[in-house]
This record gives structure tokens, sequence and C-alpha cells, in this order.
């Protein structure tokens, strides 16, 4: 069931708490490796018939780990775009599950907490990946904020797709815009909201309204007014609609991450 008892303002209250469900929804038998900061990353395996890989996935997820359903989501995109991804433990095996204050517990990783990887994750890509390969990120609650500061900062991102975003932690944790870390984004980017995350993140909100304003026929904002927050990661497959409605995500966010990959 749903759950704000550990939420504060990162998650909206009535979101989806620590759920640790591993249930299938796609499964490539990916594998693991340590970067070389020895920070580990969930490997989907590379196109059988591409080698090395032309299109890369880098997954970055929520507070709550990179366990459970996590891995299962980056194999139903990897399999639905025929990219490498990889899920990458930007937290270093923390996760706000005992935490007593969530405020307090982000703060903890700030963008200088976290470069340390993101740099070694795009140099690992650099290195198995074809040279003119394409990266795109997928970000999970607190990973979309991430992927966001990776395009801010000018990390060669051709797309950045993100269900039930935590963007706003931009201003929660960190005491900034969020407007101005949504406009400093470089790419296209694909918004999927759950119905009680923030309303500068729905189809006519601020933050939306100037991601499709900057990047016409490409960003985009799918609402799913009858999800909470979480649901793809942490929503128990249990409850009506939440298996149903992690599916239609992922389809929305691999039919879009084609397009760009195309572009």
């Amino acid at each position: 069931m749903a759950s704000d008892a550990n939420a504060g303002s990162c998650c909206p209250p009535g979101s989806w708490g620590d759920l640790q469900d591993s249930s299938d929804v796609a499964n490539q038998a990916g594998t693991a490796l340590a970067l070389h900061t020895g920070t580990s990353v969930y490997v989907t395996p590379a196109n059988p018939t591409e080698t090395p890989p032309s299109r890369v996935v880098v997954m970055a997820s929520d507070v709550f780990g990179v366990g459970g359903r996590r891995p299962r989501l980056a194999d139903y995109i990897a399999h639905a775009t025929q990219a490498q991804v990889l899920l990458v433990d930007f937290q270093r095996t923390q996760t706000a599950a005992s935490a007593k204050n969530i405020k307090e517990y982000i703060k903890q990783f700030p963008w200088t907490a976290i470069e340390e990887d993101v740099n070694a994750t795009f140099e690992h890509v650099k290195q198995v990946a074809a040279s003119d390969a394409k990266i795109a990120a997928v970000g999970l609650c607190w990973g979309v904020w991430a992927a966001a500061q990776m395009s801010a900062k000018g990390y060669p991102l051709i797309a950045i797709a993100g269900p039930h975003p935590s963007l706003h932690i931009e201003g929660f944790a960190f005491g900034r815009d969020t407007l101005d870390l949504v406009k400093a984004i470089k790419c296209p980017t694909l918004l999927l909201p759950a119905g009680n995350d923030p309303p500068e993140f729905q189809e006519d909100g601020e933050a939306s309204n100037y991601l499709r304003e900057a990047f016409p026929n490409k960003s985009k904002v799918v609402a799913f007014p009858q999800m909470k927050h979480g649901w793809t990661a942490r929503g128990d497959f249990a409850e009506p609609n939440v298996k149903e409605d992690t599916i239609k995500a992922l389809q929305i966010i691999t039919t879009w991450l084609n397009e760009r990959f195309e572009d």
C-alpha cells in the first residue's frame, strides 16, 4: 500500500514507500560490474547483433536503492530499445529506507557526491560503446534530478526520460530554483508524473511547458493521474492497475527513446 511515513517533501504525501518487489516485467539476465571508483553497476547484455553498442542508457534510481524491481525495469528498457542499460548505484549502497529525515539523507548526495561516479560511468561507456554511440538517461524519482544535473553540466545525453520525477529536490534539499535546473537541461525530456507529483511537472505545469517549448515535438509529458509517486519502482503489483500502468509507462518511455535514438 502507499505510504508517506518517510517521504517528507521529496516524495509527495501518499507516495509508495520502500517496497522491494522483484516482480519481472522482463528478464535479460544482466550482470554486475564495478566502475573504477568501486561503485556497482547492473549492466544488461549488449545487443547480440551489434557489439560494441551504438545505443546506451544510463539509469539513475530513486532513494530506495537499485534492488527490487529496478533491474527488471532496466531489462525491459534494454530489450525494447536494443540499448545497453547501465543501472548505476550512485548512492553507493545507501538508501533512505531507515532515514529519520529524508531531507538530510538527500543532502548527502549533492552533485559533488555523485560527480566521480558519473564521470566513471561515461568513461566506461566511452571504452565499451561505439565511438558514435548515442547516450540517453532514464531516472526514477531522485534519478531524474541526477539526470537533469548531468545534462545541465554538459554530459552528452541525447534524451532524458523519467517517471514520477523528483526534480523539485533542487529546491527542497539544496535551496536552489527548480525551474533554473529545468531550463539548464540541454536535451529533449519525457516526464511521466504521478497524480500526486507537484503541479509544475503535470501536463500543464510550468516546468513541463518550458521543456516542450525548448524542444518542440520532442519533449513530452504523459501524466498518470491514478498512480502514486514511485509506482514503477515501488508500487505493489497486487494493487489494481499498478502493474498495468508500470508496463504502460515503460512502453511510452521506450517508444519515445527509440524516436530520440533515431533523431
